[in-house]
């Protein structure tokens, strides 16, 4: 059995994958491996996808569509930066990995966190989410553990399509 390595952003991307999606994704692998690849520089980057292409392994790269204008936008710009990257293994958040989060909740368990509930997440921006952290959170990485305790990816799926696309490419 091979494993998978998955490329997200930051500490809020690994947050997400490690409590919503990484016993999912599991299936059908040895392992599956989170790596923060933000700040690391692009050369690399670009030397972990060759190696895991020689282990026989396999790889997902995650980023957020940030200000490119489309998906294919972002794929391109990623591909200009990570030479070795295959851009079919290139999942786009829309907009942020924060609408991925509130997509998870429904009308009472967001209103249970003290949240605004959404009908859709698909805009959602980091200052979207900080804008709507109620006082009774000491951060925003303790409103993001309650959310991910209350997490429903059938819900999530319903609220965000980048989340959906997602969940039908890699889960299903």
């Amino acid at each position: 059995m091979n494993r998978l390595f998955i490329f997200l952003e930051g500490a809020d991307d690994i947050r997400f994958f490690e409590g919503v999606l990484k016993k999912l994704l599991q299936e059908g692998y040895a392992s599956v491996e989170l790596i923060s690849y933000a700040g690391m520089k692009h050369l690399r980057v670009d030397g972990f996808i060759r190696g895991i292409g020689a282990m026989g392994d396999d790889y997902l790269m995650v980023a957020d569509i940030d200000k490119d204008r489309n998906v294919k936008a972002k794929k391109q710009r990623l591909k200009r930066w990570y030479q070795e990257l295959d851009t079919n293994k290139v999942i786009v958040v829309i907009k942020e990995i924060e609408g991925w989060y509130l997509a998870g909740l429904n009308d009472t368990q967001a209103r249970s966190l003290g949240l605004r509930p959404l009908k859709k997440t698909d805009r959602v921006t980091k200052e979207t989410f900080n804008r709507m952290i109620p006082d009774l959170y000491g951060s925003r990485i303790d409103l993001m553990i309650e959310i991910i305790k209350r997490y429903s990816i059938q819900v999530a799926e319903e609220k965000n399509r980048s989340f959906r696309f997602f969940y039908w490419r890699c889960l299903e």
